[in-house]
């Protein structure tokens, strides 16, 4: 259902895991990718497990269908409560409609998951993508193949470890319906807008990638690179279906979605941290402010992240991965303590 790119309060869904893994803080070692019958670990069929981290949902990992449940746990490595906080997980580019799959997200600070907070039996319904309760125990169960969304109140104790278990409806011992696919995992803390951005936005589809050339009888001839994002494993990207859809290309939106955003009037403490430089993690890494929540985080250019144009969307034509159209962060101030800020954001893939 499309909501003809009609703006609300915009939110950004910021991947702490890729972030980590950027500055070096984490490394691939800090996942673990395990079976659930004996903990060994996971060998795909196709694919890595870093395939499922690299913010490319086309390139994805396959799981054994005889490999029955598995988990993926991550450990940020913070001991301190504020910087682990987290209130998102999306799971792109999988086929767990047709897999038989279902999913358990499970927070804790005991790497076993002695007494973990297990999200998936407590979360609200409100702004989520593709991700139904299942009726007997309160796993997700997505209905379709694609990508799934699914947000909480913000874990804000005892979440040093984030463990995904992706099980059949059956049961941890029953086999899957077929080999699973997932594309990628973002795990962190969305950051809402201040408000709706103002009237002039601006909206463009770029058909980038095509080179024309002349003959010397006049005829142009077109030759194109691409015509948009790579098909997912299941889907088209983005979309939700059961089957295997992905090569219906006729039904795929062509083209890069630009937006050129203006937010005016922006209160100083919705822009900057308190103090850029504090070791106090309210001060400045765990400030609510912009410019620490989003920009620093995603780091610049550097990293894309799950965009929506409206914070309370359960459209998925709302949603994508972007990225800042320009490397740097300013804002003009239009009176005390009040500044204007544009923002330009590009789609990736």
């Amino acid at each position: 259902m499309s909501t003809y790119n009609r703006f609300g309060i915009p939110r950004a869904y910021i991947d702490l895991i890729s972030s980590n893994l950027a500055t070096g803080w984490s490394d691939l070692s800090d996942i673990l990718f395990k079976k659930i019958s004996d903990n060994s670990d996971i060998v795909p069929e196709s694919g890595s497990k870093s395939n499922m981290f690299d913010m490319k949902p086309s390139t994805f990992t396959k799981i054994s269908n005889t490999d029955t449940g598995f988990y993926i746990q991550y450990n940020t490595g913070f001991s301190t409560d504020s910087l682990a906080e987290s209130n998102f997980i999306a799971i792109l580019n999988h086929n767990f409609a047709d897999a038989n799959a279902i999913v358990k997200v499970q927070i804790d600070d005991d790497v076993n998951m002695s007494s973990p907070t297990t999200i998936t039996t407590t979360l609200s319904h409100d702004k989520i993508i593709n991700a139904e309760f299942n009726d007997t125990a309160g796993e997700i169960d997505p209905n379709n193949n694609g990508w799934t969304l699914i947000t909480w109140s913000t874990k804000t104790t005892d979440n040093q470890y984030v463990r995904i278990i992706i099980e059949d409806d059956g049961g941890s011992g029953q086999a899957f319906s077929e080999d699973v696919v997932i594309g990628g995992i973002l795990y962190g803390e969305y950051i809402d807008f201040p408000h709706t951005p103002e009237l002039d936005l601006k909206t463009s589809i770029e058909y980038g990638g095509t080179n024309l050339q002349q003959s010397i009888g006049g005829n142009t001839y077109a030759t194109t690179t691409h015509f948009g994002q790579p098909v997912w494993s299941h889907v088209t990207p983005w979309s939700l279906t059961t089957g295997n859809t992905s090569n219906y290309a006729f039904t795929e939106r062509a083209g890069r979605i630009n937006h050129s955003l203006k937010f005016n009037y922006l209160d100083d403490t919705d822009i900057f941290a308190p103090n850029t430089s504090s070791s106090t993690t309210s001060q400045w890494y765990d400030s609510d402010s912009l410019h620490s929540s989003f920009y620093n985080k995603i780091l610049g250019q550097h990293l894309p992240f799950l965009f929506s144009i409206d914070k309370d969307s359960t459209s998925t034509g709302d949603y994508g991965l972007f990225r800042l159209a320009n490397n740097g962060f300013s804002v003009s101030q239009v009176a005390n303590r009040v500044y204007n800020l544009n923002l330009n954001l590009t789609e990736t893939w």
